[in-house]
């Protein structure tokens, strides 16, 4: 893919023409707001082996989110044990989608390692951040696929976008 093409997507060569991981990455348009560092998160409480839930996380109002790393801990809650828990990859599906867009971010269930990452590497960033719109919700169906209960907490990390320029007199 051409530069000129990667631009038209919104992300730009860094210095020496080389592309970098989405950390400095801004949706087009956003560049010129102020940001703040801010996460979103989505708890199951108790998902039975074998069941499927829907948890959401709701996205203020005052600005929009862009997301640029997912992770998640998976503790047992069937012994109330504090430790996490959390195997190499857990026998779990999940679904993401975007209230705001009434779209899925994927066709079907995907396993959790692929979008949230391992006990071995906790922390996927996004090949291109997610923008959610103010107001919507991240929602996201989970299917627990191991033999006990668990608890489930998915952190969506990244930060708000306001608008307002930037440049900001010292308060």
């Amino acid at each position: 893919m051409g530069t000129s093409a990667m631009m038209d997507q919104g992300y730009s060569p860094q210095p020496g023409g080389v592309l970098l991981s989405n950390v400095n990455y801004i949706p087009p348009g956003l560049e010129g707001a102020y940001k703040d560092p801010f996460s979103y998160t989505v708890t199951f409480a108790a998902i039975g082996a074998g069941v499927q839930q829907t948890g959401t996380a709701n996205v203020q109002n005052d600005s929009f989110f862009v997301c640029t790393t997912q992770t998640v801990d998976i503790w047992d809650s069937a012994t109330g044990n504090t430790t996490n828990t959390q195997p190499n990859v857990a026998p779990m599906l999940v679904r993401i989608a975007d209230s705001s867009s009434g779209k899925f971010q994927m066709d079907q269930p995907t396993p959790i390692a692929n979008l949230f990452g391992t006990a071995m590497q906790p922390k996927v960033w996004l090949y291109r951040a997610r923008l959610y719109l103010p107001g919507g919700q991240i929602q996201v169906e989970l299917t627990n696929g191991m033999a006990t209960s668990q608890r489930v907490r998915m952190t969506f990390e990244g930060f708000k976008v306001y608008k307002v320029p930037d440049q900001l007199p010292t308060m």
